[in-house]
């Protein structure tokens, strides 16, 4: 598949976004099972580059990703 499209698992994690040769690649929003998701760029599949990461309890986090790791992410505050 290519362009934008939604592919939802059996899990209820969730992928809306841009495909390239059947793998997600561009921008895009995954919704993990646990109801978190990301949005950001991907890359054959692996969260890459600039994101956001919403954790279970709302708290957003931002910075780049490099596959399952995120060094360096700042958490976003609001006063």
């Amino acid at each position: 598949m290519n362009g934008t499209g939604r592919l939802t698992y059996p899990s209820g994690a969730s992928y809306e976004g841009e495909f390239k040769d059947n793998t997600f690649h561009g921008r895009g929003i995954y919704m993990f099972q646990d109801g978190s998701k990301y949005i950001g760029d991907f890359h054959t599949n692996k969260l890459q580059g600039e994101g956001l990461y919403i954790d279970t309890k709302e708290l957003e986090w931002t910075g780049k990703f490099y596959n399952k790791a995120a060094p360096g992410l700042k958490l976003k505050l609001e006063m």
